[in-house]
This record gives structure tokens, sequence and C-alpha cells, in this order.
């Protein structure tokens, strides 16, 4: 997994949004390694009991907003019967501000079609007390990095 700096020569402009930034990273980082290790209920200590997750028309057949702990669940729980073995994995990790910008994939085998699946996105993790408060997809990165910092 690559993790890019804010500036390109490397350097924050404080300390203190570096320490900032670097650990809305690990809080993030640590949200797909649970994951991997447990799926939906072992992310849930990252994620603010509050959680709104939004997705889109554009990356999916059901868009839908979902909210808090159960809507989380809600969300993964969707895949179940039409996915086999799902995986939401970061393939790159990228600070921008307090928000954190993740180049994802979610893969597994279509349950009726046996084929593989696999969709990737970019996923803007807004944080808040050392929680992921609200995580919103998007197609491309130019989406997503246009949409932070603007009001959701």
């Amino acid at each position: 997994m690559n993790v890019r700096p804010l500036h390109a020569a490397g350097r924050y402009p404080t300390p203190i949004v570096s320490r900032v930034t670097d650990s809305n990273l690990a809080v993030v980082r640590r949200l797909f390694d649970r994951f991997a290790e447990g799926g939906v209920e072992a992310v849930l200590d990252g994620a603010d009991e509050n959680i709104v997750i939004e997705i889109p028309p554009e990356l999916s057949a059901e868009p839908d907003t979902y909210h808090g702990h159960d809507g989380m669940r809600r969300y993964f729980a969707g895949f179940d019967g039409m996915i086999d073995g799902v995986r939401y994995e970061a393939l790159d990790l990228a600070p921008i501000g307090d928000a954190v910008l993740a180049h994802i994939r979610l893969s597994g085998r279509g349950v009726s079609s046996g084929l593989d699946v696999d969709l990737e996105a970019y996923v803007v993790h807004e944080l808040a007390g050392g929680k992921v408060i609200r995580m919103r997809p998007y197609a491309d990165r130019e989406s997503a990095e246009a949409a932070i910092g603007e009001p959701g």
C-alpha cells in the first residue's frame, strides 16, 4: 500500500498538521486491516456511532445513505447472497487536510454467476475525534479530491 504525503516535497506546513493527518491516516489504515481480519464487526470501534455512508447512483444500482453502525452493517450485508468472499481493501491511502482519500477495491465472486467481481473507487473518509464520521465513494480520484472540503 502506498501512502503519499500532502505536499510534493513530502513535508507538511506544520508539525500539528502532520500529527493530525498521520493520526487520521492510521485510523483509516486500521479500518482496512480490521475488515480484512474480521469483517464489518471488527471495524465498528473505528467508526463513529453516527457515521454516514453515502453510496451514489453512479456507483450502485441501489444508491442509498446508511446511518450509524447498523447502517454500516446493512451496507455490507447487502452483498450477502450476491458476492462470496467479499474483500474491501485499500490500494492507496492519501491524507488530504483532515480527510483521508482511499483508492479502494471491492472484490469477490458472484454467487450465481461464479464470475469475479472487482470494483475500484475512491473513498473520502472524514474523521473527528479519532473516528470515521463519513464515507463518500467517487468513481475517480479527481471527483473525490474536488469534493474534499465541500460542505456535505
